[in-house]
């Protein structure tokens, strides 16, 4: 019984082993590959004026809409046909993009292993 427990102890420290030297490597891959994008595109993060700025426009837009809830429902109101089939085709990608995530987070296609 122990040699059972030692085997599959020791089975499971390989795997394990091996499962995280394969990530470290991917890891290090894509951090390789997203400096020289980030090299080569010349990207830079944000400045703090522009964080400022697009923040306080994002609160001044929500306080707005807040305090007018009619102009809420007007723009509501006033969409267009290919607008919406847009920002519904957006919706079902990111659903997309969420269920694939999940997918991969639990290794199944469907439901989650019992404990």
């Amino acid at each position: 019984m122990l040699s059972r427990i030692q085997n599959y102890t020791s089975g499971l420290v390989s795997k394990a082993n091996l499962l995280s030297s394969k990530a470290l490597y991917y890891g290090k891959v894509g951090a390789e590959i997203s400096k020289q994008i980030y090299l080569k595109e010349g990207l830079q993060p944000p400045t703090v004026a522009q964080f400022k700025s697009v923040y306080s426009n994002l609160y001044k837009q929500s306080l707005n809409f807040a305090l007018k809830p009619t102009e809420v429902l007007s723009c509501l109101k006033n969409i267009q046909k290919n607008e919406l089939l847009k920002y519904g085709a957006y919706g079902i990608q990111l659903i997309g993009f969420y269920s694939v995530g999940e997918i991969i987070g639990r290794r199944k296609l469907v439901g989650y292993k019992h404990h």
